[in-house]
């Protein structure tokens, strides 16, 4: 055993190197041992004293106090700033920065090219290839239309839209 205590640099991991495991009673006996035979346990690994830190939470700007590199460090001062810093916005790892709706909206007024509906309008990629999402590529339309454009009833909105794209075009 002292060849393994001299090996290991923790109680715990000679504990599990000799027992298979370690819990407090496979830790009070490597102690007991230690101690009776005076055992030199110098190069063992010492418990970092944790560090605190005061840091500004992102989200509300009070001031609080945190770990530092510790599995507990916080980032925020409370849940609800929690939730609110990662889970929304540029923080989820849901995020897409670039999506084609807003990039619809930001070019194309929101209402159906075909008929002017207003209320709830869908994007359709033109060349149906949903990772294109150039301005020139994505026509809004209602639900309605959107499902004619993808039906055999293409016939009746395909000439309004081609001559929106041509107009958006032009412009």
């Amino acid at each position: 055993m002292l060849e393994v205590i001299k090996q290991c640099g923790s109680v715990a991991q000679v504990a599990k190197k000799v027992y298979g495991y370690d819990n407090k009673y496979s830790r009070e006996k490597i102690m007991e041992f230690i101690n009776s035979n005076n055992v030199d346990i110098t190069h063992f690994k010492k418990n970092k004293k944790i560090s605190r830190v005061e840091k500004t939470c992102p989200v509300c700007h009070q001031i609080f106090e945190s770990v530092i590199n510790h599995r507990h460090e916080k980032i925020t001062c409370s849940h609800a700033c929690a939730n609110t810093y990662f889970r929304s916005g540029k923080n989820n790892p849901n995020w897409k920065n670039d999506r084609y709706q807003t990039t619809c909206w930001q070019h194309h007024k929101k209402e159906c090219v075909v008929c002017g509906e207003s209320l709830i309008v869908a994007v359709h990629h033109h060349d149906e290839n949903h990772y294109n999402n150039s301005p020139e590529n994505l026509v809004p339309l209602c639900p309605t239309h959107h499902q004619y454009v993808h039906s055999k009833y293409r016939f009746m909105v395909i000439d309004k839209i081609e001559t929106y794209l041509y107009n958006f075009k032009k412009s």
